[in-house]
């Protein structure tokens, strides 16, 4: 009775965030949800590198 009663007491440990092995694996495993999380920022990420391209190419000061 008394290990039920810390079972129920003793909380439970937070879940480490899953760690995919490659891109395959990522494209495997992860949810649907997350996948567009992770293409939406690589594709911030690439539209701000080709601005600061674009504006170097220009001669404009980044």
């Amino acid at each position: 009775m008394i290990n039920k009663l810390r079972n129920i007491f003793r909380g439970k440990k937070a879940e480490e965030p899953k760690k995919y092995e490659g891109l395959s694996d990522f494209f495997m495993h992860a949810p649907a949800d997350e996948q567009k999380k992770v293409f939406a920022e690589a594709a911030r990420k690439a539209n701000e590198d080709q601005i600061k391209v674009f504006k170097q190419a220009q001669g404009v000061e980044v």
